[in-house]
């Protein structure tokens, strides 16, 4: 028999742990074969928020993010790097007469710095902005009643509002199973969700 408080193994024959002196009589007996569940010790800290909410605020926010895109590119003065992209991927113009200078360099650097804008800078600024500040939620989880919280209900900061947003670059390389887990754990946790330690909870 194992003790219940320091969980040494004793005599079953005593009354009291020989090592901890805790009484031993009313430690449930488990037997032989049978593997106690496995118990959840983090609490609930609200009603967690499904797929379906979480997919409209997230049509909502790409609108938002897009056009907020829009702005940092033309502010950035950028928007060679979209014509580019455009003439290289639709009309399969050679790199080398997009520019005056003729030269690759001279057309990648606006097509970096345009990508990177759109699908990298502006996103992760926009959700972990949002999900790091008082309002606790993007103005799609705002129109949806969502918040993200850490794993006792809290507000989280700027840096693990970050790490949740470039796990979701994870989620999607995986064929979007991290995005797909919503649906499938108990606490509709995405994989992104678990690797910050976050949760997505209904507001009250």
């Amino acid at each position: 028999m194992f003790c219940p408080k320091c969980g040494k193994e004793t005599d079953a024959s005593g009354q009291f742990c020989q090592w901890c002196g805790a009484p031993i009589e009313a430690a449930p007996a488990v037997p032989a074969g049978v593997v106690a569940p496995e118990v959840d010790e983090a609490p609930d800290v609200g009603i967690y928020a499904g797929l379906g909410r979480r997919f409209v605020a997230f049509i909502v926010d790409f609108i938002l993010i897009a056009i907020f895109g829009i702005f940092a590119i033309a502010f950035f003065n950028v928007a060679n790097g979209i014509m580019y992209l455009y003439y290289l991927v639709v009309s399969h113009a050679p790199i080398s007469s997009l520019t005056e200078a003729g030269t690759p360099i001279a057309a990648i650097g606006p097509i970096v710095a345009a990508v990177g804008l759109l699908i990298v800078i502006v996103p992760w600024l926009y959700y972990a902005g949002f999900e790091s500040s008082r309002g606790q939620a993007t103005p799609g989880k705002i129109l949806m009643r969502l918040e993200v919280t850490d794993l006792e209900g809290n507000r989280i900061s700027f840096g693990r509002a970050t790490l949740r947003f470039f796990g979701k670059y994870i989620s999607t390389l995986i064929i979007f199973i991290g995005f797909i887990m919503i649906g499938l754990t108990k606490k509709r946790q995405g994989l992104h969700d678990k690797i910050a330690g976050c949760l997505v909870l209904l507001q009250d």
